[in-house]
């Protein structure tokens, strides 16, 4: 099961009454809670006499309450908004106890910042917290087959159409459960049986072995949030390059 449907999952369950299941999911991600709460204010967070902590800890778990996966796909995309929106409320009713706005770069203006902003597409600290485990295993599945993620950045295609070339050969391995297992077990691509699957120059396999193995992996392991990405632009990019150090 991957990390996002196993989050809601877990959500369901408290909903349904589960109060010692919301206090092990409430405690195991405050981390998350304080390093939100960080960002947002800018400033350490001591959990002891934070009230701002407090707040996110609260708006969390209203969160848990409010999230609803049939119209938000990401639990913490979505609890990270509501944090933010009841850190500035916050904010708001204390406004008249002090001179500076600790967070006023989240404040909504025009009264609908649920409303217009992008659940899907906004990458914030949550998207980032979720990426970073996600990585970390995909990191440690390359080391299976001796690649690097230094070595995936340099040895990724350099053209676009190169680049979505890889992730068709890609899809086909993942989505061939002969294929993927030889992969897995050879720690190989099967080029004889994949030439036999596609038609391809066999040297565009050789040449872009190392950037085909990732990408299989990722559309075969349920690298859930990694699959995304690498649908948007291919791993390989600046931006996943700045992700994985």
């Amino acid at each position: 099961m991957d990390f996002e449907k196993d989050i809601i999952l877990t959500i369901k369950k408290i909903k349904d009454g589960d109060k010692y299941l919301r206090e092990e999911f409430i405690n195991k991600y405050k981390p998350y809670i304080i390093n939100t709460v960080s960002n947002i204010t800018h400033k350490y967070i001591d959990t002891e006499n934070s009230d701002e902590f407090s707040v996110g800890l609260s708006a969390f778990n209203e969160a848990i309450d409010c999230f609803d996966d049939q119209k938000n796909s990401y639990f913490f995309k979505f609890s990270t908004l509501v944090i933010k929106r009841r850190l500035t409320d916050f904010a708001r009713r204390n406004k008249k106890h002090c001179n500076v706005y600790p967070f006023t770069y989240f404040e909504d203006k025009n009264n609908s910042y649920f409303e217009e902003i992008s659940l899907k597409t906004e990458i914030d600290m949550s998207t980032n917290f979720e990426i970073t485990k996600e990585i970390n295993l995909f990191r440690d599945r390359l080391n299976e087959f001796g690649i690097s993620l230094n070595d995936l950045v340099n040895s990724a295609p350099k053209h676009k159409d190169s680049k979505l070339l890889c992730i068709r050969i890609a899809k086909v391995i993942a989505d061939d459960s002969k294929l993927f297992g030889k992969l897995v077990k050879s720690r190989n691509i099967p080029k004889t049986e994949l030439l036999r699957a596609i038609k391809i120059n066999k040297k565009t396999i050789e040449r872009n072995r190392k950037f085909i193995i990732a990408a299989s992996l990722i559309f075969g392991c349920e690298f859930y949030l990694l699959k995304d990405f690498i649908d948007i632009s291919g791993i390989g990019g600046d931006d996943f390059e700045q992700r994985t150090k």
